[in-house]
This record gives C-alpha cells, structure tokens and sequence, in this order.
C-alpha cells in the first residue's frame, strides 16, 4: 500500500511541508511505500494559450479531443495520485482562497480526468488538511467549502477532513513552524492512523 501527500503550497519548506512529512512518517512507520510531491519543486501552469483541445468532442467540426497543449508536471503529478492507495492533501489558504497552484492543479485534469482509473480510486482513500483562519480571512469560509467539494470530487473515499486555525497556534510570528506544537502533531497523528484504517477496511470489502 502506497500513501502519497500533496503539499500545495508556494512556499519551499513551510507548514504544508512539514506536516506531510510528518504524516507519512506516520504511515512509513506502518510499513507504506510513501511519497511526498512538494509543489514548490514542480512546475504547475494554468490554463492558458489553448483551443479547449480538452473538449473538442463535443464540437461537430472535430468530435475528438487532443492534448494538452501545455507541458507542464500536472500529468505526472495527478498519475502518481491514481496510483496511491492513500491521498493526503495539506492546502495552505491564501487569501480567503486555495492557493492558485491548486486552483491551476485541479482545474487541468478537464483534460485528462476521463482517463483515470475509476475503478482502482474507489478503493483508495483520501483526507485533507486545509490551513484556514475564518476570523482573520473574509473569505476564509468560502475556501473551506470549496476545498471541501474538491476532495469529495476526486472519486475517492473521503476519511478525514482536518482544518488547522494558524493563530490559535503560532506564539511568536507567522513563519513560527507549526509542526513543533504537541497538539498539531497528535492531530495529525490520529489522521494518519485513521486514514490508514479507513484504507485497509475499504481493501479488504468483498468487490
């Protein structure tokens, strides 16, 4: 069994980092394969400079779909996911909303989401970790549902959604590593363990 996090952050090294690595040390320690897909170190474009090449099926002087025009690591990147049995999300909030690079991320698999193996990923499982702070953020409430929709839209089974509040737990500064609070860390440690749990009763369902 494979877990594999996302870290959807534009920072190199920040919370998002730290808690994915974090959690899969978690599953390591359970004997998982794991990886750890920083988006800092990939290249991750919008839309753009295209002919909706994605949905060309439904024009009558084509009727079929071509690539992608842009070359980028958003393919290889939605891949690697199709191929975890696990998925953990850790998404910062910029803003009052997900990180561009999200919005880039999810929005790029129009061209290529009818290609995913739906059968394999409604045995797998995902949970999410949404960096949020509703009092300080006006749009902060709007992110959490749009993040929401987004983990209930990858045709997996959803089991944990955990939603971190910053200043409840930074005493210094805002660059103050989240990760060295306890409480952050028993967090995550009972998602981890929880996500794996969920995974392996959904492995072990009668097809």
């Amino acid at each position: 069994m494979k877990a594999t996090a996302l870290a959807v952050s534009a920072r190199k090294q920040g919370n998002c980092y730290d808690f994915a690595r974090f959690t899969l040390n978690v599953c390591r320690a359970e004997g998982l394969e794991t990886e750890l897909i920083n988006f800092y170190d990939h290249q991750i474009e919008p839309c753009q400079h295209c002919d909706y090449e994605c949905i060309q099926h439904v024009d009558p002087r084509k009727q079929k779909d071509a690539a992608c025009p842009i070359r980028d690591d958003v393919r290889s990147i939605w891949e690697k996911t199709w191929q975890s049995e696990i998925l953990f999300l850790f998404v910062p909030n910029y803003g009052g909303m997900p990180p561009a690079l999200w919005l880039a991320f999810s929005q790029r698999s129009q061209a290529f989401f009818r290609q995913a193996p739906t059968a394999t990923l409604k045995k797998a499982v995902v949970s999410a970790v949404l960096l949020v702070s509703p009092h300080q953020s006006s749009g902060a409430a709007w992110a959490l549902s749009f993040m929401a929709d987004e983990v209930k839209g990858l045709d997996r089974r959803v089991a944990g959604f955990e939603v971190i509040d910053p200043p409840q737990f930074q005493k210094e500064t805002t660059f103050t590593p989240l990760i060295e609070h306890p409480e952050i860390q028993h967090r995550l440690h009972y998602l981890a363990k929880q996500t794996l749990e969920c995974a392996k009763g959904l492995a072990s369902e009668k097809p």
